[in-house]
């Protein structure tokens, strides 16, 4: 065969190679668009918004923002989340976020959902700032869909407990007084330096999980390898002079995956639903964290 031939044939072959690249790619696109709809069309729960913003609050949350949702929270501040036409209607309650694993959700086909008096899903767009609001009580504002019990969210804002001065203040001064006094109600002494809290989590304003650690492991010095935490259950009364009475209701030690009970009786074990806070050092203030 002379180069000529050769050539020619060389030709050939590309050119149906790229054809059948074509063709490929083709029923590849075909597929994937038909399986896509297939998922929104599934049992007829799940709607192209919901697509939408799912993609959407990926997007979001890898955006730099600096956003004090904390204070827009206490505040009872609206927050907008996109600009609507239409009724607008209201929806009050616990802002729930759906996971794959919740069986008995009934909204588990939206990404957020308010559980309450009438409960609703939530559809809409760069509705990822509502991460922020998970699991507090809110009000949501927005165009309601009574026939698929779904509201499109146009503005939310916490109110109840979350946004009460006299119940947060409550909170506020526990939490110094345990942060000042962790060191003389833990049922062990540090074993290197002093104990530090981490995290508060409140199941009502009387009783909370205290987490705590020993400062030593904020030595960059240190070559303590060991995790010091620890985790008391406490029930606070205040007394007549505004200090506490506090008494442990439970003991923790950090073992190799989890905290393991050393004494006492974990009476909150089965309440899924606590207020956690955690001290920021720089701003010298206690955060919410859930």
């Amino acid at each position: 065969m002379n180069n000529k031939t050769k050539y020619i044939w060389g030709g050939i072959v590309l050119v149906a190679l790229v054809f059948a690249g074509f063709l490929w790619y083709q029923s590849y696109a075909k597929k994937g668009m038909k399986t896509a709809q297939n998922q929104m069309d599934a049992g007829g729960k799940e709607s192209l918004e919901n697509v939408i913003s799912d993609e959407m609050a990926g997007e979001g949350l890898n955006e730099e923002d600096e956003t004090d949702y904390n204070a827009i929270c206490e505040k009872g501040e609206w927050l907008k989340i996109a600009d609507l036409s239409g009724e607008m209607s209201t929806a009050s309650g616990k802002l729930r976020k759906s996971y794959p694993d919740d069986e008995a959700n009934a909204f588990k086909n939206y990404p957020y959902y308010i559980e309450g008096a009438q409960s609703v899903g939530i559809t809409g767009d760069k509705i990822f700032k509502l991460d922020y609001f998970e699991d507090r009580e809110v009000e949501v504002q927005g165009v309601k869909n009574a026939d698929k019990k779904e509201i499109a969210v146009s503005q939310v804002k916490c109110g109840g407990k979350e946004t009460d001065k006299n119940v947060l203040d409550q909170r506020k001064n526990l939490m110094n007084w345990l942060a000042a006094n962790i060191n003389s109600i833990a049922p062990q002494k540090a074993k290197y330096q002093k104990w530090t809290i981490d995290i508060v989590d409140f199941v009502d304003e009387k009783n909370a999980y205290v987490e705590y650690y020993d400062t030593v492991e904020d030595d960059e010095n240190s070559d303590v390898s060991d995790d010091t935490s620890r985790k008391i259950l406490v029930e606070a009364t205040v007394k007549p002079d505004g200090k506490y009475d506090v008494k442990v209701l439970a003991y923790w030690e950090m073992g190799e995956d989890d905290y393991v009970l050393k004494t006492g009786t974990d009476k909150f074990e089965d309440v899924e639903d606590v207020v956690s806070y955690q001290y920021d050092p720089e701003k010298k203030t206690w955060e919410r964290i859930d």
